[in-house]
């Protein structure tokens, strides 16, 4: 066995494979960059090792100084993670160079299915069902854009070295094709390196089912049943769970063999996951599934399947790369109960999933019957770096429905302050029908987008946000009401006394897009607060019920909120919802919503490097076209005209990076 191995990754995944480790009695350490040196997995580590700045070509990427690291501390192996180099064949290659052992399949196999189109072709050889389309050599446009309209829209275009959604683009219709050629190369040469692509028939409703498998050194190679990953947003899992509904044990017994037979063309070694896109037009069948890729790594959803088999799959890993068999037979492995994995990440579903970045505040995980993987922790920041994944949570039960409703309440629980989030719009995804029958497919969110991501703030928060203003500031006043001799209440106006006023308001919120003003009057005869929100007045009661928790009754109904407040924000959770509403005096605001309009600046929405300019001055360009291309956590985020007018400057050039807020286009807008 190891003595010491080393995880050439960073976060939940690094921590992930730490915890294995020490629990076999094997030493760790951790490899970090500059913006990772307080970082969780850090701190696990025996050991750690600075590796260079940020930016992951000037750190995790570079195998020279993850190699130095492991010969400076002694570490034998190298475990990859997943991401970063867990996939690329040049340092598998290295590693054995440098006499390390390399925890993850051979080079061979990992350049067998490096490359999409070649892996596809060994596929059918293996007579492994392939999805039609074209993955030849031949990269000119004319060609790719010829297998296009011979294959028939709509059409997927995928960066051979892809994963992750990245250098992926969906094409509708003809006309569409070249500018989505464009993106996915430039997606694709700068996430992978490489710039060629595939092009294959897109399935308008199919559900992405996945099976794990094993191998060891001695030829054997078994699978650990399903996983359906088919609830995705911009190509990216959202949801993940095990085993598929609706699975048929001919079926599983289909595509398990198919995996089977995939990892043994390529003389696998470790754990991999083989990815199937399944047309379920007439339901899952057995003679409806095709290969997509093999995964030479760790699966970020392998903990569902570790839940329902019972089996640590990093253990499995570190073992089979130390020589011995699997210890079980096909007919060995079972399944028992259901498992479902949600992911949080730092974003803004209301925007597009834009990644969201800052120093995180606060941060309430679930306690509940949950699995919790994570790399984060309050006091760390999600950086324009790196993935802005917050943390997995895992809830398995006895059967789906248990399952299901253990992952709701765990949502529930949760709670994060500092950046935006998901996780209310997890809770709406998980209560939806079709999530509830076992019913998604890969276009359900985009179909729901408007449901799911709701731009209106409910009434409810718009009150909570007022009452946790409320209380934070008779806390600070000593239990005084907050418009007595603290100078809030200038300008303030009652009409007559009811809950219809007219008081000037004193602070404007922001809950994503929603934006709102909050006025506070005195008390009624019967001692509640006579509220403004967004327009609206109402009799409103606060009771605090501890540091953190308190009560607000309005119209009849009472609800407890938990509130977390910082300079200029404030993150509720009223038991359906995670919000962080962003506060502004409201003069300040109005004199910032005036100046933008009138001068019509753009401003990037988060910090990151410039892809390409799309606009010159002088151009007119019309209210939603593309102005600048930026990339952020791997991510392309196109900035676009807030509306019809003329460019009249541009603050970027391409290569350079931007702060967040900065403006860097300038209009002028027509009337």
């Amino acid at each position: 066995m190891f003595r010491k191995i080393l995880i050439a990754n960073r976060g939940e995944i690094a921590c992930r494979v730490m915890r294995t480790a020490h629990c076999m009695g094997t030493a760790t350490v951790a490899v970090y960059s500059e913006a990772d040196a307080n970082a969780m997995h850090v701190a696990m580590a025996d050991e750690a090792v600075l590796i260079g700045p940020p930016p992951v070509q000037e750190s995790y990427l570079l195998i020279e100084r993850i190699i130095d690291a492991a010969q400076r501390t002694g570490a034998v192996a190298i475990h990859p993670g997943y991401g970063f180099l867990a996939e690329n064949a040049a340092f598998a290659e290295a590693c054995a160079a440098a006499n390390i052992v390399f925890i993850g399949p051979p080079a061979s196999a990992i350049r067998a299915m490096g490359e999409k189109a070649a892996a596809k072709a060994l596929m059918q050889k293996a007579n492994v069902p392939v999805v039609s389309g074209y993955h030849g050599d031949d990269q000119s446009d004319e060609v790719l854009t010829k297998a296009a309209d011979e294959i028939g829209y709509p059409v997927l275009i995928k960066a051979v070295l892809g994963g992750g959604g990245k250098g992926m683009r969906k094409v509708n219709a003809a006309g569409k094709f070249a500018t989505a050629l464009k993106g996915a190369r430039r997606e694709g040469l700068s996430s992978f390196g490489d710039d060629k692509v595939l092009v294959e028939k897109f399935l308008e409703r199919p559900r992405h089912i996945e099976i794990q498998v094993f191998a060891d050194k001695l030829g054997n190679a078994v699978h650990l049943f399903e996983r359906d990953c088919s609830v995705q947003r911009r190509h990216q899992k959202v949801l993940e769970e095990a085993p598929a509904p609706g699975m048929t044990p001919e079926m599983r017994r289909a595509m398990g063999n198919a995996a089977v037979a995939a990892a043994k063309a390529i003389g696998y070694v470790g754990a991999g996951t083989v990815e199937f896109i399944a047309d379920v037009s007439h339901g899952l069948s057995e003679d409806a599934f095709y290969f997509m890729e093999m995964n030479t790594r760790l699966q970020v959803e392998h903990p569902v399947t570790e839940m329902i088999t019972g089996l640590d799959l990093i253990e499995l890993q570190i073992l089979a790369t130390a020589g011995h068999g699997i210890a079980l037979a096909q007919d060995d492995i079972t399944a028992s109960g259901h498992a479902i994995e949600a992911r949080i990440y730092a974003e803004d579903p209301a925007q597009n999933f834009m990644p969201s970045t800052g120093n995180i505040d606060q941060l309430s995980l679930p306690h509940d019957g949950l699995r919790i993987d994570t790399g984060i922790a309050a006091g760390m920041a999600i950086t324009p770096y790196y993935d802005p994944m917050v943390a997995k949570l895992i809830a398995h039960g006895k059967d789906r429905a248990t399952a299901l409703t253990k992952l709701v309440t765990g949502l529930d629980q949760f709670s994060i302050s500092g950046v935006g989030d998901n996780s209310t719009f997890l809770r709406v995804l998980l209560r939806c029908a079709e999530i509830q029958i076992g019913a998604g497919d890969t276009g359900l969110i985009d179909r729901r987008l408007d449901e799911l991501v709701a731009e209106a703030t409910p009434k409810g928060v718009r009150i909570a946000t007022a009452a946790a203003i409320w209380l934070g500031q008779t806390r600070r006043h000593g239990g005084a009401d907050i418009w007595q001799g603290d100078g809030w209440q200038t300008g303030w106006r009652l009409s007559d006394g009811t809950a219809a006023m007219t008081v000037a308001p004193i602070l404007r919120a922001r809950i994503g897009d929603d934006v709102f003003d909050i006025s506070f009057g005195p008390r009624d005869g019967d001692g509640a607060l006579l509220i403004g929100v967004g327009g609206e007045g109402c009799r409103m009661r606060v009771e605090a019920l501890d540091d953190a928790a308190f009560m607000v009754t309005t119209d009849g109904r009472s609800r407890t909120v938990r509130a977390w407040q910082g300079k200029d924000w404030i993150t509720l959770d009223d038991g359906g919802g995670n919000f962080t509403a962003r506060l502004m005096p409201y003069l300040d605001s109005a004199r910032q919503a005036a100046s933008a309009a009138f001068g019509g600046s753009v401003e990037a929405p988060l910090m990151g490097q410039v892809l390409a300019v799309q606009a010159k001055v002088g151009d007119t360009v019309d209210k939603g076209e593309v102005l600048v291309v930026l990339e952020s956590m791997k991510m392309e985020i196109r900035v676009t005209a807030p509306g019809n007018g003329a460019v009249t400057a541009i603050h970027c050039q391409v290569g350079g990076n931007v702060e967040r807020g900065a403006v860097i286009v300038e209009l002028d807008l027509a009337p």
